[in-house]
């Protein structure tokens, strides 16, 4: 087991190395001498990964034969298929830049409208580009975001979750409250929007909750 967990790390660790142009030759022949034994180790850390890093990664997987290569190799490489919806240009950022907010929302919109049906990777890829924003701090899908933490079901909504909690307010506890029970990162989103939101268990906000949902929330509340 040790072995594993120390091979887990250095994958991890050669994924990290791929977003560092000094280091990515080097971590590109590593990861394509461990082949197969990269896949299970990027759905974790693909949500940190930059443009530069997964066209990197395609290059690690080229010769993996494996089914979950192949449809990570599909997944990686779907914005750079030619059509006229990956050839849009992204949105222009302040100033007219196309910087990471841009890229990413430019994603988000190219895939389809959240469905509790829908394949799991559709889901996996949507909730990364909503943990991306989150990370910067952009609110520009906050609409969205809610909408998917009120259609995937608990099951899918880990990511959603932690988006919640970095730029969530108040209109998110119910939505949050509903999967909290079975997703400890909702009641861990919960109790950082009420921290960020000075949300107690005496707010307006939290008297409007329908029970069992108020119930939920103040339990979140007092539990961090």
């Amino acid at each position: 087991m040790p072995i594993v967990a120390s091979r887990g790390g250095e994958i991890r660790r050669l994924l990290e190395g791929l977003s560092d142009p000094k280091r990515r030759a080097g971590a590109v022949l590593r990861l394509r001498s461990l082949g197969a034994r990269v896949v299970p180790h990027v759905a974790d850390e693909l949500g940190r990964l930059d443009t530069d890093a997964r066209r990197a990664l395609v290059e690690v997987l080229a010769d993996v034969q494996t089914a979950d290569a192949k449809a990570l190799r599909k997944r990686l490489t779907r914005s750079e298929v030619a059509g006229p919806e990956s050839a849009r240009p992204a949105a222009p950022g302040p100033g007219g830049s196309t910087g990471p907010e841009s890229r990413t929302l430019d994603a988000l919109r190219a895939l389809p409208p959240p469905r509790r049906d829908e394949r799991a990777t559709v889901s996996r890829e949507r909730g990364e580009a909503h943990l991306a924003l989150a990370r910067i701090g952009s609110r520009l899908a906050r609409k969205d975001l809610l909408l998917c933490l009120d259609t995937l079901g608990a099951e899918r909504a880990r990511l959603y979750c932690e988006a919640a909690g970095l730029i969530g307010d108040g209109d998110f506890l119910p939505s949050l409250a509903r999967v909290a029970q079975v997703r400890p990162e909702a009641a861990t989103a919960i109790a950082l929007i009420a921290s960020r939101e000075k949300i107690t268990l005496r707010s307006k906000v939290l008297r409007n909750l329908e029970e069992p949902l108020r119930l939920i929330v103040a339990r979140s509340i007092a539990g961090h």
